[in-house]
């Protein structure tokens, strides 16, 4: 929900406070009317100026986002002026194998792997090693 920048209420155009009780307020109706009219017109003149901010307002943000737009269509028009020169013919294409191997910790939902299991492939690979090094000693000797 967005929060309200501006509120404008209309105010009370024919209340007035009596200075004293013994002096007229209004001579006559004509007297009211023009009151009336005058602060009428005075409210008016307010909606008035807080249109004319909100508009300025409106104005620049529309300017930023024009110039926003125009930035990304000449990015727009430079990738198709690049796009438009390549010839995929003379582009050299990497040839990738679609082959490839699952690692020891890969899962389809990725999960991160506990200490334990880390630990025991590590002392695995640990042995594994151990054992082709003791294969490496017993082939020097023969």
């Amino acid at each position: 929900m967005p929060f309200a920048k501006r509120v404008v209420e209309p105010q009370f155009l024919c209340r007035y406070q009596v200075p004293n009780e013994e002096a007229v307020l209004f001579e006559d109706l004509v007297s009211v009317s023009h009151v009336a009219l005058s602060r009428t017109l005075r409210q008016l003149s307010d909606l008035a100026k807080h249109a004319c901010s909100i508009f300025q307002e409106l104005e620049s943000d529309l300017a930023s986002t024009s110039l926003r737009v125009r930035g990304l269509q000449r990015k727009i028009g430079r990738l198709e002026q690049t796009c438009s020169e390549l010839d995929p013919k003379q582009e050299a294409v990497r040839e990738y194998s679609l082959s490839f191997t699952y690692s020891y910790f890969y899962s389809y939902l990725w999960s991160a792997p506990c200490w334990g299991c880390m630990h025991a492939h590590k002392l695995l690979s640990a042995r594994r090693r151990n054992q082709g090094s003791a294969r490496g000693d017993i082939l020097r000797k023969l």
